[in-house]
């Protein structure tokens, strides 16, 4: 079994995007990441002008903002946020081609980089990519669930996935399947429904009771009233700099990515899996068991 790594250079970071919740969630946590000579690509002035103030108010001095597609193409590593956000009721595959249209425009300049992939619904984006162009894609979404998720069950050892809990199995320490994300769409329903009843009407003492439930899906719960509640996605940032660092040398940490996998038989698939050292974290008959039975998973995120 073999996983794709990271490309040698990987001292410039362009980024794409920014702006956004995620962005400025990224500001405080990549002035931390010195070893980066970052540049924001924009395409606009209004853009120009709301990153050069979130500069100045998280202490930024380095960075660079440039309206020239060359800082693309000159970039060791890009960095991907563009993108239109997940809505509450939207369809994935609305989201999938409204940002698919996005990445369409600077796939030809990020051929041949690391690309570190966060717009949304960035595993399937993510199979997008590294099915269309030579490059090191990894998708940051599972390792920004597994914060989640460590967070609330600090038992989880490892996921396999993509970055959607309808999309994932979550393993112990002992390789032993504790939660299969495929087998539940009717409770997810559930939850949401109850989620959105609560919320409507201002029961929040039983969206508390509901959210305070110990389950293992409780930090997609917690997670879905965040998303609208509050205006952070430090999870996520957090996810990105684990990735940046992972690029960038840190190899002997484990950590989460959406990447190229060729498995024994010669296929490869898009799929979030934990990494250590530049191989599996975990054992390969673990992978192999976990696409074997999921079949459906195989296909939609399979590679040529």
């Amino acid at each position: 079994m073999w996983i794709n790594t990271p490309k040698s250079n990987a001292g410039r970071l362009c980024v794409i995007g920014g702006t956004g919740q995620v962005g400025q969630s990224l500001m405080s946590l990549l002035g931390s990441c010195e070893n980066w000579e970052v540049v924001f690509y924009v395409e606009s002035h209004e853009q120009a002008c709301r990153l050069e103030c979130s500069f100045q108010d998280h202490l930024a001095q380095n960075w660079k903002i440039s309206f020239d597609r060359t800082s693309i193409a000159n970039s060791h590593t890009v960095l991907f946020i563009a993108g239109t956000k997940t809505a509450a009721q939207g369809s994935k595959n609305d989201l999938f081609a409204d940002n698919k249209k996005i990445i369409d425009r600077y796939l030809e300049l990020m051929r041949g980089k690391n690309i570190i992939l966060v717009t949304n619904p960035c595993t399937r984006l993510g199979w997008y990519v590294e099915s269309t162009i030579d490059a090191f894609t990894i998708g940051v979404g599972v390792q920004n669930d597994y914060n989640r998720l460590s967070y609330q069950k600090p038992d989880i050892d490892y996921i396999f996935g993509a970055h959607n809990i309808q999309e994932q199995v979550f393993y112990d320490v002992r390789e032993e399947c504790v939660f299969d994300g495929f087998s539940n769409a009717q409770l997810y329903r559930y939850h949401r429904e109850t989620q959105d009843k609560y919320v409507s009407a201002q029961l929040f003492d039983l969206l508390r009771e509901e959210l305070s439930q110990d389950e293992y899906f409780k930090w997609w719960k917690m997670q879905r009233y965040h998303s609208i509640a509050n205006l952070s996605s430090y999870s996520c940032a957090r996810a990105i700099v684990q990735t940046l660092d992972y690029i960038g040398g840190a190899r002997a940490a484990k950590i989460h990515g959406e990447v190229r996998v060729r498995l024994a038989s010669g296929d490869s698939v898009f799929v979030g899996v934990p990494i250590c050292n530049d191989q599996l974290y975990c054992t390969s008959r673990s992978l192999e068991s976990f696409l074997k039975a999921k079949d459906e998973y195989f296909e939609k995120y399979r590679l040529a």
